[in-house]
């Protein structure tokens, strides 16, 4: 019995975790969601995670690795690149891809380009023959529908003969420069750039937006968060944040181009503080959150 078709999604949180959400949920519409696997979103809290991985490498019949920018030279928490540590997941996964001898496809982000044999440790160099494909911000419905046809041609089936219509995310990122955070910042009363390590990966750091929305009481501080759910809802791009009583305090970064903030962040900020707005009989307050204070780690997308 012929094998059921299967795409793997290989990419880093840390360069291209949006854009690898938005292909998942591309090809579950093009041809179903038992057709596409990528980690977050097919394993559950209960589940060994490594068993689940290894499971789905083996029943692949394609592997798409999602490049971005950063991809070659991420490090772990030590400073070392994760492509040359054998324990690797990415490393292994385009590795074992390469040795079952089934279709191996890179998707460029944002006009990166397919690194060199030389860049890549000996047990994957094999990748740069690989045929890859551009997948543009700016063109991105109509390369969209391209990969869509390239994966059919691999032995998927459609769901439907009728074209579906993507919606575009904005995955050409970018950390602010100093200059724009300077301005953004200006026109942005009451938020504050701090920096604190990342749990679990110190000594890495982050960046993030931070701003303490205060209510005039704890109902009208779980009135606004459940209107700014909605909202954030809509774009997909989603704050860290913790509520004390009647305080929120809530952390903005931008998790692609690694913990640091992007216009979505701004844009976000203005939009929290325009839902603010709605509360005028409240006190806003400035104050600054002390470094000790304890907060959850719930990361951003």
């Amino acid at each position: 019995m012929a094998q059921e078709p299967l795409t793997f999604i290989s990419y880093r949180r840390q360069d291209s975790a949006g854009a690898a959400r938005w292909l998942f949920s591309a090809l579950q519409r093009t041809f179903g969601p038992e057709t596409v696997f990528m980690d977050v979103e097919a394993i559950r809290v209960a589940d060994d995670w490594a068993h689940q991985l290894k499971t789905a490498l083996e029943r692949a019949t394609l592997l798409m690795v999602v490049i971005g920018p950063h991809w070659v030279r991420i490090t772990d928490e030590y400073g070392r690149r994760r492509l040359d540590r054998e324990d690797d997941w990415v490393r292994n996964e385009i590795r074992h891809a390469l040795d079952r001898k089934i279709p191996v496809l890179p998707v460029l982000l944002t006009k990166t380009a397919l690194p060199e044999r030389a860049a890549l440790p000996e047990p994957i160099g094999r990748l740069v023959e690989r045929q890859a494909f551009d997948l543009r911000d700016d063109r991105w419905e109509q390369d969209i529908q391209a990969l869509m046809s390239t994966v059919e041609s691999l032995g998927f089936r459609r769901r439907s003969a009728k074209p579906i219509r993507y919606p575009q995310p904005r995955v050409a990122l970018a950390e602010l420069s100093p200059e724009e955070m300077g301005n953004a910042l200006r026109q942005l009363p009451g938020w504050e750039l701090v920096v604190s390590e990342i749990p679990g990966q110190e000594p890495l750091k982050r960046s993030e937006l931070r701003r303490v929305y205060e209510f005039k009481s704890f109902e009208d501080a779980i009135g606004f968060m459940g209107t700014a759910a909605t909202q954030i809802s809509s774009i997909q791009h989603h704050p860290r944040w913790e509520n004390v009583w009647r305080t929120l305090t809530v952390w903005l970064t931008t998790w692609d181009i690694g913990h640091r903030p992007s216009i979505l962040d701004i844009q976000l900020a203005r939009q929290l503080d325009e839902t603010f707005g709605h509360y005028s009989s409240t006190r806003v307050s400035d104050r600054k959150a002390p470094a000790s204070e304890a907060r959850p780690d719930v990361r951003p997308t």
